[in-house]
């Protein structure tokens, strides 16, 4: 009687450290491409919900005839050993019926590593790039700068955190003035966390551009 044996046949030690060894080289050339498109999507997820907010805000103005702040504020992100306080987070506020100024809508952060760069936004400009005072003799004081209780400390614990906000009018404009230097938008732009300081001109970015006089918004990309 003949027994016919099944011969397993299996990979060998040294073939197997060849594929993965293959798997690795391709894996260190697609990650980079991997991690730019990840980051691309976050920016432009981002900048969505930014857009779809203003819009909002600017709704909401209209429809209870009552101004809508738009408060962006910084921060850091420890999560995401962001130690560099940027303004990485935005909320919408309304007057209520008491004549308070209350949230109405959630508190948005800005997902690592996208953050806006203040040195590419007229909205929320640096310190340093800001006018002397040239609007507010003509009443005007838009951007302005605050600092509210937000849930930005641990467990979404209530710190004072510092913002910059403009206001959409209950006829769909802004609060934002003229300005000087001839152009009459005013913009907001994202960039990945590390394009937010440096000063050259980021590779990938966002730009989201408000008119003063109709609220409308536009947006621009590289």
């Amino acid at each position: 009687m003949n027994l016919r044996k099944n011969v397993i046949q299996a990979f060998s030690l040294i073939e197997m450290m060849i594929v993965l060894a293959v798997v690795g080289l391709l894996l260190a050339f697609a990650a980079p491409n991997l991690f730019s498109l990840m980051t691309s999507n976050t920016l432009s997820a981002e900048g969505s919900l930014l857009r779809n907010q203003l819009t909002l805000a600017q709704q909401l103005a209209i429809s209870k005839s009552a101004d809508v702040e738009v408060r962006f504020f910084k921060l850091a992100d420890y999560a995401n050993a962001e130690t560099e306080e940027l303004v990485r987070a935005f909320q919408l506020f309304q007057y209520d019926a008491e004549g308070d100024l209350v949230p109405v809508s959630s508190f948005f952060r800005i997902r690592s590593p996208v953050a806006v760069s203040q040195r590419l936004s007229t909205i929320v400009p640096l310190r340093t790039q800001r006018a002397s005072g040239t609007d507010e003799k003509f009443g005007f004081v838009s951007p302005t700068e605050g600092v509210y209780d937000a849930p930005v400390g641990e467990g979404g614990k209530l710190e004072p955190t510092d913002y910059i906000a403009f206001r959409f009018r209950p006829d769909g404009s802004t609060d934002l003035p003229y300005r000087a230097e001839g152009s009459e938008t005013w913009y907001v732009t994202l960039v990945q966390g590390e394009g937010a300081t440096d000063d050259d001109s980021p590779d990938n970015f966002l730009c989201l551009q408000i008119n003063p006089y109709n609220g409308q918004i536009s947006e621009f990309r590289p």
